[in-house]
């Protein structure tokens, strides 16, 4: 009995890779992750593609094949984890990817046992460029593509359940379907506004912030007062001459906004405004002797002009 024991041994370890489990291992939404680890060959398929189905031998054998190497085979039904196809780009079935320490390359040589051994023995996925980082399954486009991919597939579990179990018209189920789309575009575009308005133009500034405390004092000590009006150009031109006398007479005021130090108290702004009063008043006055002798000196070169075709008439009748 023990004899026959040891000449089953050697027969055992010939069939062991055959008793081993070397089917491709099954790869969902959640554990799609555990390639990123490791080398991997990974297979999309669908169960009603034709082309699927006739690869399906290959893809087996191959995984048997890679039992001894550090190659993990795997195969993902995107049937049942549509987001994956999303996520992965699937455009065409199957479509194969050799990830390696999370590096992903599409394969796209040869669809036969050789071809798959080849690509990994011979290290030909060396010659493949690797997918963009930008594009990568792991990436975050990706990863809100894969999102959008799971939204429709609850879309379209609700409109089933709509329509078959509750009943409701297919109009119905499409008319609530776009007010509830039209509504969540809605809050999400008025909330990006709202975050860009509060990161990019921030709070308004008050535009009294920048100016010293001082100087803020001296305006609203002048602010207080009430400028009287002017009327005619030569009053715009009295208030400037009589500005530029108080500012050379009063220097300490002009000092102290420059030099942002303390305001001139308010006995000297009380003086400024008696001499500028002072200076219209005596412009004003200049003003109207000025015109008075320019109306007297008329009315003398009148009379002189009088008094001269006066004397040419007589002197006319005397010669006649």
């Amino acid at each position: 009995m023990f004899f026959s024991q040891i000449h089953l041994l050697p027969i055992l370890i010939l069939f062991l890779p055959t008793l081993i489990s070397s089917e491709p291992l099954r790869l969902t939404d959640k554990t799609w992750k555990d390639m990123l680890c490791g080398q991997w060959m990974v297979e999309f398929y669908a169960p009603w593609c034709p082309s699927c189905q006739h690869f399906t031998p290959i893809w087996n054998d191959f995984a048997k094949a890679m039992t001894s190497k550090e190659v993990k085979v795997a195969a993902v039904d995107i049937n049942d984890y549509p987001s994956l196809s999303g996520r992965f780009r699937i455009s065409v079935l199957p479509t194969i990817y050799y990830v390696r320490d999370g590096v992903f390359r599409q394969f796209n040589g040869e669809r036969s046992l050789n071809g798959l051994k080849n690509y990994i023995e011979f290290q030909e996925w060396q010659r493949t460029e690797p997918v963009s980082r930008y594009f990568a399954p792991d990436s975050i486009p990706m990863s809100m593509i894969s999102s959008l991919f799971d939204i429709s597939v609850l879309v379209k579990d609700a409109y089933t359940v709509l329509l078959e179990q509750y009943g409701w018209p297919a109009w119905l189920i499409y008319i609530v379907f776009s007010i509830g789309i039209i509504l969540i575009g809605f809050i999400l575009g008025f909330g990006f506004l709202m975050i860009i308005d509060y990161c990019l133009t921030g709070t308004p500034k008050d535009e009294f912030d920048d100016i010293p405390d001082d100087s803020r004092d001296v305006e609203d000590s002048d602010e207080g007062d009430t400028p009287k009006p002017l009327k005619t150009k030569t009053k715009a031109k009295q208030i400037t001459s009589a500005t530029t006398l108080i500012t050379s007479s009063t220097p300490q005021r002009t000092t102290a906004l420059n030099t942002k130090t303390r305001p001139s108290p308010p006995v000297e702004i009380q003086d400024d405004e008696a001499l500028l009063d002072e200076v219209l008043t005596g412009d004003q006055d200049d003003d109207d002797v000025d015109s008075e002798e320019m109306n007297a000196s008329d009315v003398a070169q009148g009379t002189d002009e009088d008094d001269q075709t006066t004397s040419k008439g007589k002197w006319r009748c005397s010669q006649e």
